[in-house]
């Protein structure tokens, strides 16, 4: 079994000019908010400054001519991980990877915006786009996806990587409080499965019985109809792959499913029909939503 390897600011910051972010990963064409107060709100700014959809928080502005700008965080969350919301020194709005988007955003001719439960912020992980309403006291409400407004971002970032060893920061951060005692090649839950590996399927990487596998499978007489069970977490999305041997110039090919989003639970099924066979393989690979 593989698992394949694809692939908030300070109040001070909006007075004295904005801070150097990551480039936007808002589409350019679909980038618009709407709100009756408001008027239109683009999501990409000048894409050197505009908002940055990432792994497990977001960063950059909003831009209105209105009301200028509208910061949804510095993307240093001041735990590493996610922004707790508690200063002016560490706001900003929080993705929780299953495409919820939570927290508060920051303009100084509006106020605070809230990125709430009721409004239900969401990033569709598959297409990109952003539904649900945010709110702003002094400016009311504002949709992020209706028949006229469309957000909609390319890519889901995934944040920084100091130490270049292919897992995010904020994920080592969360599991271990540091950047020391995973890389690459590191096991810490003794399973046979990388740490690398772990962050790619999001598994818990200090639990040995936590890891992305293929719990149950079952074939018809002929080979022709199967179906297969795997771990699953609704932060990832998946590619079942078969094969009938390992011979010379065989390979893995995708099941027809194509890119599996998971289903609700810890577990995920699919069924699939195939030509008829002796023996028959399977593989799951997991990835992250929309990578860059």
């Amino acid at each position: 079994m593989k698992i394949g390897l694809h692939r908030i600011s300070a109040l001070l910051a909006l007075c004295c000019g904005l801070q150097t972010r990551a480039q936007s990963t808002i589409n350019a064409t679909n980038r618009w908010a709407y709100g009756a107060n408001t008027a239109w709100m683009d999501w990409r700014a000048d894409r050197a400054t505009g908002v940055v959809i990432g792994e497990y928080f977001c960063s950059g502005f909003i831009y209105a001519a209105n009301l200028g700008w509208i910061d949804l965080g510095s993307g240093h969350p001041a735990d590493g991980v996610r922004y707790r919301n508690n200063s002016a020194a560490d706001f900003g709005v929080n993705h929780d990877g299953s495409g919820n988007l939570r927290g508060y955003a920051y303009g100084a001719n509006v106020g605070w915006i809230s990125f709430e439960d009721f409004g239900a912020p969401k990033v569709d992980l598959r297409t990109g786009r952003l539904s649900g309403n945010v709110y702003g006291g002094n400016i009311g409400w504002i949709s992020l996806g209706n028949s006229l407004a469309l957000v909609q971002t390319d890519a889901i970032a995934p944040g920084a990587d100091t130490d270049g060893d292919g897992i995010a920061d904020a994920y080592e951060i969360f599991w271990t409080g540091g950047l020391t005692r995973m890389n690459a090649s590191s096991d810490l839950d003794g399973d046979g499965v990388s740490d690398l590996r772990e962050y790619l399927a999001d598994t818990n990487p200090l639990d040995p019985l936590d890891n992305l596998r293929i719990i149950t499978f079952t074939f018809s007489p002929n080979g022709t109809n199967s179906s297969a069970t795997w771990t699953a977490r609704p932060t990832r999305s998946y590619s079942l792959q078969v094969r009938d041997d390992f011979s010379p110039g065989s390979s893995w090919a995708d099941s027809g499913l194509g890119l599996i989003r998971p289903d609700a639970g810890s577990t995920t099924t699919r069924a699939l029909t195939n030509g008829a066979a002796p023996q028959r393989f399977l593989r799951i690979e997991a990835s992250r939503p929309l990578s860059p």
